[in-house]
């Protein structure tokens, strides 16, 4: 009677198992099974913040925390890296896992929200996989207004912090800080305007 019972005991486990290892084709939930308590599965889950989109587009903080809402819906899986997003990202992971999916050269521009003109869907989706935080601004380029500084405040004087607040010139160069761009609009360069703050 004992081997019996724990023989559809042992049943009743692999077959969640292989549920788990067929219908998800993108998330890895086997790697966070702890432990199975009669007829429910404890997932212990990491607390670093890594995270991924879930096909309900419900941004989940990490894996392990879409596979705790997997065990109650069968139908949830990883729609991909990153955060749930205006584009349909489907697909898209970490780059470096092995799976990183090669971008074509076409050129259908995506405005993104950090104010960066992504080439294509593909791209965009890329950086969404990598972790940073910018979502669907509007298709086409990004258009914005060229920013002026008043630099006379600060001609003759090319002493300058290490302060890191970059700007993006429009000569395509990210400059660290306001001193900097400053700098190189008063060495010469007396069309150069600012595209957006940050990083080019």
């Amino acid at each position: 009677m004992k081997m019996a019972s724990s023989i559809a005991l042992l049943g009743l486990v692999l077959g969640c198992l292989s549920d788990l290892a067929v219908a998800q084709r993108r998330a890895s939930c086997s790697t966070y099974l702890s432990g199975i308590s009669g007829k429910t599965m404890t997932i212990a889950c990491p607390r670093n913040y890594s995270p991924v989109c879930g096909t309900n587009d419900r941004t989940y903080p990490n894996e392990c925390s879409l596979c705790k809402d997997f065990v109650r819906n069968r139908a949830l899986d990883k729609k991909h890296d990153g955060r749930c997003v205006k584009v349909d990202c489907t697909g898209h992971l970490k780059p470096g896992n092995g799976l990183t999916i090669p971008c074509t050269q076409d050129y259908s521009p995506i405005c993104g929200t950090n104010g960066v003109t992504y080439r294509n869907k593909c791209l965009f989706c890329r950086a969404v996989a990598s972790g940073l935080e910018v979502n669907l601004q509007s298709y086409g380029q990004c258009y914005q207004q060229p920013q002026y500084i008043d630099c006379t405040q600060q001609k003759g004087n090319n002493i300058c912090t290490s302060e890191y607040n970059p700007i993006c010139g429009s000569d395509g160069r990210t400059y660290a800080n306001k001193c900097l761009f400053c700098s190189a609009v008063n060495r010469g360069r007396a069309n150069l305007v600012v595209r957006h703050q940050g990083e080019c």
